[in-house]
């Protein structure tokens, strides 16, 4: 089967794919909308969108999109959610300036953010955040994203374990078309 999720390898939909359907193909998508177009459609046969996280709270927009077309909730998956602030190797984290990453993973990392005193910026997903930071190949710039996202980008890790609970969750519902 193919897996729709939203953003690129290594974010953390891909990670609830692989956990969730681990002999299957995840396929990213732009975003959660187009993923369940991709769903609805028929290009995929399962998707895998997160609607709410144990500390950042409602992923907004989710619950109305998934209301909106005809897809079923068949399963909720809990993924893990760590957190790592990447940067291109060499970077120091006294040098960060700016740490991008989704709206949802900057709420769950605030107590970090704060404690570095650096400027967070939104991104489309945690992966794609790590892959502009290994483009720009500034050590300025850091993601908040996953060691898979490290490793598919060859960033490499300041600082491990930055969400603002060791206990983070995110639940992904898992969805097939009507």
């Amino acid at each position: 089967m193919r897996i729709a999720y939203g953003g690129h390898p290594g974010a953390f939909g891909e990670l609830a794919c692989l956990g969730r359907f681990p002999d299957d193909e995840p396929v990213g998508f732009a975003d959660f909308r187009a993923a369940c177009a991709a769903l609805v459609s028929g290009d995929c046969d399962r998707a895998v969108i997160p609607f709410e996280n144990s500390i950042a709270g409602a992923v907004p927009g989710v619950e109305q999109l998934l209301a909106s077309l005809p897809l079923t909730r068949i399963d909720v998956y809990p993924q893990p959610v760590v957190f790592h602030c990447l940067a291109v190797p060499g970077a120091r984290l006294a040098g960060i300036e700016v740490v991008s990453s989704h709206p949802m993973a900057l709420a769950e990392c605030t107590r970090f953010l704060s404690r570095i005193g650096v400027r967070g910026e939104e991104a489309g997903d945690t992966a794609g955040a790590a892959s502009e930071v290994a483009q720009a190949g500034l050590p300025t710039r850091a993601a908040l994203a996953s060691t898979r996202a490290a490793e598919l980008y060859g960033l490499e890790v300041l600082e491990a374990d930055v969400q603002d609970s060791a206990d983070n969750v995110t639940h992904f519902a898992v969805l097939r078309r009507d």
